[in-house]
């Protein structure tokens, strides 16, 4: 009989080897591309300008730079870090994107109509508490814990003033695990989450905000050395995670003396296990000296409440919309994939009936499967034989699929954990 640790170790090789074939299936994001005249097409502009390192896009609603072999952008003036960099030659002609990140700029970034402001609950998670101190700085003696639970309460002000609900994973010096503040959020059933931190760096000169949403299935995240993950339970929320991301960062690089460090995307626990649009803040560097002083004045905390509060306003106006758009595209994906049903029954139908019936019949059974194919044509034929037997469904990738796999019950239930 074999030892349960060697049993286990078995099993453990087993699931790696089976997340790892997850994460190559494009079902978990392996990217598609759009070629640089879609790219243009989709944000309606006539032209494109290259200076040699990055290339622009832009009208009178929009500005997008990306640059090459980069996954920083610009978006209407706000730094967006992309899930995959661009690659291929613009003069070429071969420049491409990620479909997914030409899908979270249209959908979630770029402008969009505008209502009134919904009346949402938010949940404000000041991270750290009790045993944990955070980061700390020594000259003036800081620690994260007590100077993001001054900040969250007067975010949490602005925000009831402004007729949202809010509610806090906690209000004193407190310890809470990671999951219990997820949990928090969908007990008190929020509608957004919002977790607040002050960052550090070895190097003392690294300074400004940053803001975090959780990264797509089947891509790492921003920071170098990250895994690729499959899909989370945060990833229902792809699009929504990116407007209110956007939303409040778009606000947050504006505060005073605060270098845009861009909208970013990581796997944190708080944000991959939140069932609710989520994001995680990060106000500034008690590494740094000067963003230290500029954090523990009064006068930038109150202006830091306003714009998280103006950024939340903004995603409540928008969200709609974004329900609309999202609905929109889903009804498409569920059309499409309905033809690629159709037109592979048609062609096993064919094969059938080939293989079965008199030579005499072939023929019919082969005209057939074409009117069938005919009748629900493909809006994207595949690349190759292997895509139709891989993916059952058009060849661009949608944020918000939800593929069950091993890797989603491991990373979801590693609880406890940050990366």
């Amino acid at each position: 009989m074999t030892p349960f640790p060697s049993r286990f170790f078995i099993f453990f090789l087993f699931a790696f080897a089976l997340i790892a074939g997850a994460e190559s299936n494009p079902l978990y994001g392996a990217p598609s591309w759009k070629t640089l005249p879609s790219v243009q097409t989709a944000f309606g502009v006539t032209n494109f300008e290259w200076d040699g390192d990055s290339l622009c896009f832009s009208n009178e609603q929009k500005v997008v730079r990306f640059y090459q072999g980069r996954r920083k952008s610009d978006v209407n003036g706000t730094t967006v870090w992309l899930n995959a960099p661009p690659y291929g030659s613009v003069t070429s002609g071969g420049w491409r994107l990620a479909s997914t990140d030409l899908d979270l700029l249209l959908l979630s970034m770029l402008p969009k109509e505008e209502g009134t402001p919904k009346p949402l609950r938010v949940m404000l998670d000041p991270g750290h508490g009790g045993e944990d101190d955070g980061a700390s700085s020594k000259k003036p003696a800081v620690r994260e814990k007590e100077l993001v639970l001054a900040i969250a309460l007067r975010i949490g002000e602005h925000l009831a003033r402004s007729g949202m609900t809010v509610f806090y994973t906690r209000t004193n010096d407190i310890a809470l695990a990671l999951n219990e503040r997820s949990a928090l959020a969908r007990q008190n059933k929020a509608d957004l989450f919002i977790s607040i931190h002050a960052n550090f760096a070895s190097n003392s000169d690294a300074a400004g905000a940053e803001t975090y949403a959780l990264t797509p299935s089947g891509y790492s995240g921003t920071t170098e050395g990250s895994r690729i993950r499959g899909w989370q339970v945060g990833n229902r929320n792809d699009y929504h995670n990116t407007l209110l991301g956007f939303s409040i960062h778009s606000k947050l690089a504006t505060l005073p003396q605060t270098f845009d460090r861009g909208l970013k995307r990581q796997s944190f626990s708080v944000l991959r296990e939140t069932s609710c649009p989520a994001v995680l803040l990060e106000i500034g560097f008690l590494s740094n000296h000067a963003d230290t002083l500029k954090m523990l004045n009064t006068n930038w905390q109150e202006k830091c409440a306003a714009v998280v509060t103006e950024g939340v306003s903004s995603y409540a106006k928008k969200v709609d919309a974004l329900d609309r758009a999202v609905a929109e595209r889903r009804a498409r994906e569920a059309e499409a994939n309905e033809r690629w049903r159709l037109r592979l029954a048609a062609q096993e139908a064919a094969k059938s009936s080939t293989s079965n019936a008199p030579a005499s019949s072939n023929k019919t059974a082969v005209v057939h499967a074409d009117a069938v194919a005919h009748a629900f044509p493909l809006p994207h034929p595949p690349a190759s034989t292997a895509t139709v037997h891989t993916v059952s469904a058009p060849s661009s990738f949608s944020t918000n699929m939800s593929p069950l796999a091993l890797g989603t019950l491991i990373d979801f239930y590693a609880t406890g954990k940050t990366e």
